[in-house]
């Protein structure tokens, strides 16, 4: 895969995280979406990052994993 910005930028890899997960106020979701408009690599990575995650999620519905209490 071709490198991305999220390879050398730890607040913008932040924020792709906090994009996924769905953890940006209005304001912040509209300023990466902006951000991702304008640039195709970092788009087309998002993209791929959120089919991941969706197979992902899917797969552990199927796994049961043990409680760990301490």
């Amino acid at each position: 895969m071709e490198p991305t910005a999220f390879d050398s930028d730890d607040i913008l890899t932040d924020f792709l995280t906090d994009y996924l997960d769905g953890n940006l106020s209005a304001p912040e979701r509209k300023s990466f979406e902006a951000y991702l408009a304008q640039n195709k690599k970092e788009k087309i990575f998002v993209r791929k990052a959120m089919k991941g995650k969706k197979a992902l999620a899917r797969l552990a519905k199927h796994i049961d994993v043990p409680s760990v209490t301490a």
